[in-house]
């Protein structure tokens, strides 16, 4: 049953970007009787279709505009392995990057530039792991800081025995400006990247954390606070550093298992 499903994901599993590319709506699924990825289709927005327009230079020739002046929506430019399981089956090795902007994690079987890169299918049991580097994305819910429910791409960049900790990445783009007048200097488009993390205790929802020594120690369980603010003054944590999070969660998933 299980090579089933893998050989029917694989038939469907990735959608062409090219149509986005040129500038037309996102491809849609067929729907399959019984098919779980029925209803799968992408997003598509008006800021999209700017990025992704065709654009006629003056020398006549048709170019793709993707990017920006300042900034990338990409997490990396290049593409690098990874391996994409349905549930705890393997469906081989591929090429990928991350698109933040269009929340979009690209594929590619080869590194040949004449391949066209595909978009991997957005669902929960859908993975691409890094074997070997304890990172993994999966498109989940979650709940924010202000109580709102999302769906995203989260990378995993911690799992213990208690608890796992995520990255968000969300990409806002900012159109140019032209300047005013002779004193002012012109605003070049450009990408911003923020980022947020997310912490799952085995059961519960993921929700988002703070940052923030204080707060953070509010949003734990109160059983591990004061081991936690002693660890944190000990060690002259910055939760803002992503390696000192990791590691005072590696301390609070020590805590959670005794």
């Amino acid at each position: 049953m299980k090579s089933c499903i893998g050989l029917f994901l694989f038939s469907v599993f990735f959608c062409s970007l090219q149509a986005q590319q040129a500038g037309l709506g996102a491809p849609q699924v067929a729907a399959v009787e019984n098919d779980p990825f029925a209803n799968y289709h992408q997003r598509w927005n008006p800021m999209m279709e700017k990025l992704f327009q065709l654009v006629r230079d003056d020398d006549g020739i048709v170019r793709h505009f993707v990017g920006a002046e300042v900034g990338t929506p990409f997490e990396s430019e290049s593409f690098e392995k990874g391996q994409v399981w349905y549930e705890d089956e393997n469906l081989g090795e591929f090429y990928y990057r991350y698109n933040i902007f269009s929340q979009e994690i690209e594929l590619k079987r080869t590194l040949l530039p004449e391949e066209k890169h595909q978009a991997l299918i957005r669902d929960p049991k859908v993975a691409l792991v890094l074997p070997g580097r304890n990172k993994e994305y999966r498109y989940l819910p979650f709940i924010t800081t202000k109580g709102s429910k999302n769906e995203d791409y989260l990378i995993r960049i911690y799992k213990g025995s208690s608890l796992e900790l995520f990255k968000h990445q969300e990409s806002k783009f900012t159109e140019a400006k032209p300047a005013a007048n002779s004193m002012v200097s012109a605003t070049p488009s450009k990408f911003t990247t923020f980022t947020s993390y997310f912490l799952q205790f085995r059961g519960e929802p993921i929700r988002e954390v703070s940052q923030k020594k204080n707060k953070f120690l509010k949003e734990i369980d109160s059983r591990w606070s004061t081991d936690m603010k002693e660890f944190m003054k000990k060690e002259n944590t910055d939760l803002s550093d992503e390696a000192m999070l990791i590691k005072a969660v590696s301390y609070l998933d020590m805590l959670a298992k005794n």
